[in-house]
């Protein structure tokens, strides 16, 4: 069984960067490949532990019991939902991996590796050869123009991507800090300013901690010039002062708390939203908040919010700082962005997790 599960992983890192390249439809249920594979891989790392009934007392359970309720409990009042059913199962796969943690060893630690760098470097192609990504609104994606958006099709997630490469080059290759610097020029052309912020953060944090002033000064010397270097392409997207999309997530925060006290302790069962929010279903930011807290308040309610933020708060007793740091990083970027549900980066922290103390 450890066999299968190792191959279930392999898949899982190979279309972990396809993105949403390749996407399958079963049912009317659009979803990458890369989802399929996580159930997979949930699966079989399931039946490959022993002992699994006394690793059960972890928040991640109770979450799953709770969210689980909540959902067949507003089927009644929604009808039963296939799609919000499949969303729910790949949550609860993801999270399984923090129960049970994924068992890597250097072979398979390489190979992410080279998915993260390949990742990179087809980011790179893609910005170079076809920074147009207008056309792909006739496929439900927002229209990016000359911002780097690679296989995952939207510039602010795979600018997270890579902050979270950036901060495993920092603390696993020390000698090979200049290494930063590639990573860190995909991430800046993404003019993601939500990566940015957390980038700041972030390093002004590990500053902090380990007391390394140069680290902070050169961080922010190094985002300064960055704002005034990149180059402003036709868009308004390239314009890091953009007031559009400040005023679109204060409208988008403010809907979603109402629709919040519409259900505040229970919530409308994850995930509901397309439903719910009576937009085109179709669409990939219907089943979602610009905030991953205020989609999971809002699905699961306060109960629910509780419970999955004492997943991760749990973890951070007697942590490495390196585990700080990735936490950190994806936690002020969710702040704008649903970066912590998304399936790439719940599955970054769930390979990186064996890296907690």
């Amino acid at each position: 069984m450890a066999f299968v599960t190792k191959i279930a992983l392999y898949l899982c890192l190979v279309f972990f960067f396809f993105g949403q390249l390749f996407r399958l439809n079963i049912l009317n249920i659009s979803f990458p490949l890369f989802s399929l594979a996580i159930l997979l891989l949930a699966f079989f790392n399931l039946l490959s532990q022993k002992n699994i009934l006394k690793k059960l007392n972890h928040p991640v359970s109770y979450f799953i019991i709770f969210s689980l309720l909540t959902l067949i409990i507003n089927w009644f009042k929604f009808s039963f939902n296939l799609n919000s059913l499949f969303y729910w199962l790949r949550l609860v796969s993801l999270l399984s991996f923090f129960i049970f943690p994924l068992k890597t060893d250097q072979k398979i630690n390489r190979f992410f590796q080279l998915v993260l760098w390949a990742s990179l470097i087809f980011g790179f192609i893609q910005y170079l050869f076809w920074p147009d990504f207008t056309v792909f609104s006739a496929l439900n994606w927002d229209p990016h123009l000359y911002r780097l958006v690679g296989s995952f099709f939207d510039p602010t997630f795979i600018g997270l991507i890579f902050l979270l490469f950036i901060l495993k080059i920092y603390f696993h290759y020390s000698s090979n800090h200049l290494l930063i610097f590639l990573p860190y020029l995909g991430l800046a052309l993404t003019y993601s300013r939500s990566s940015l912020l957390a980038l700041f953060i972030v390093f002004s944090f590990i500053s902090l901690k380990t007391k390394k002033l140069l680290l902070f000064l050169s961080t922010s010397l190094l985002i300064i010039l960055t704002i005034f270097l990149l180059p402003r392409m036709p868009g308004e997207g390239t314009k890091l002062e953009r007031t559009s999309s400040i005023k679109a997530k204060i409208e988008n925060y403010k809907e979603g708390i109402k629709l919040f006290s519409t259900s505040p302790l229970i919530g409308l069962g994850y995930n509901n939203l397309p439903i719910i929010r009576r937009v085109n279903s179709s669409s990939h930011a219907s089943s979602g908040y610009d905030g991953s807290l205020l989609t999971i308040a809002i699905t699961t309610g306060i109960i629910g919010l509780f419970l999955f933020s004492k997943i991760f708060i749990s973890s951070l007793y007697a942590s490495s700082l390196y585990w700080q740091s990735l936490l950190l990083a994806v936690f002020i970027h969710s702040l704008f962005a649903n970066s912590l549900l998304y399936p790439w980066i719940l599955f970054y922290l769930a390979f990186e997790f064996k890296y907690r103390k």
